[in-house]
């Protein structure tokens, strides 16, 4: 049986491991046959993984890595889809996180720290065929992450988002309804402030492009952290004077937005207008 044609990577980040996969057998020398020998599968198991169409278990992922000799990169390729506690960028995530005293985030989506498990659970599986994973262990992190807002003494947590937001249906009716409704119990809490930047006043797009979907954290040393996200993962600035000028651009956009009061009526305008029970 002769191989498919090569993938492209650009299409998604599943498709970026199995064409290293491919990758490297090829440069191995190998036989899609004798990889399968090795890692005790079959062959019809090692073409789905690397056409895309099944992605292989932990276990099996450390093992390609060493029968190709791939020195743990191809398992990172691997590590970078997961979105599980025991993935390395989840724990360099969660670690941050856990140590936040303030989140200052901008957001065209509801906050993934203030989704509710029908919401994200909806959200993450429209993303499993691009983004690959495990649906289970995505919606055990981000509860994970979620419930550091809902300890005895939890960090503040400031959002700045887009209307957009209120808008955007995932899931049926009932989905957005709940979400929607938490969003707002969530917006009256005394940590949390949320400010809607409405659609009748937008701020110049300058700003918005430049800061895109961003999350300053303010560590309990003091520290402050950019958070941004990437194709596969998020990464970090650290340097002070670039994550000063997040931090001004944030400040002026949040200037545009509704006040806590208009923000929490814009949200019950919408629930009554396009969610009514």
């Amino acid at each position: 049986m002769s191989d498919p044609e090569r993938l492209d990577p650009s299409r998604g980040v599943i498709a970026r491991y199995a064409a290293r996969l491919r990758e490297l057998r090829a440069e191995r020398g190998l036989t899609r046959a004798e990889v399968a020998d090795q890692v005790f599968l079959s062959y019809s198991a090692i073409a789905k993984f690397e056409s895309g169409e099944r992605f292989p278990t932990e276990e099996v992922a450390q093992e390609l890595d060493e029968v190709l000799g791939a020195g743990g990169s191809l398992f990172d390729l691997w590590d970078d889809i997961q979105e599980s506690p025991d993935a390395k960028w989840a724990k360099r995530q969660f670690d941050y996180e856990s140590r936040t005293v303030r989140f200052r985030q901008y957001t065209d989506s509801v906050p993934a720290l203030l989704q509710t498990d029908d919401y994200l659970t909806t959200l993450l599986k429209a993303g499993l065929p691009e983004a690959g994973g495990n649906l289970e262990e995505k919606v055990r992190y981000r509860q994970r992450r979620r419930a550091l807002l809902e300890g005895p003494e939890p960090p503040q947590f400031h959002g700045l988002i887009t209307e957009t937001a209120l808008h955007w249906r995932i899931g049926d009716h009932r989905v957005m309804r709940d979400q929607l409704v938490h969003l707002l119990a969530a917006a009256e809490k005394p940590h949390i402030r949320l400010h809607i930047l409405a659609f009748d006043h937008v701020p110049p797009p300058g700003g918005l492009m430049r800061l895109g979907r961003t999350t300053i954290l303010t560590l309990r040393s003091g520290q402050s952290v950019v958070q941004r996200p990437g194709i596969a993962r998020s990464f970090y600035i650290t340097q002070p004077p670039e994550v000063a000028e997040y931090a001004s651009l944030y400040d002026s956009l949040q200037a545009w937005a509704l006040s806590r009061e208009a923000t929490t009526a814009l949200i019950r305008k919408v629930i009554e207008e396009k969610y009514r029970a």
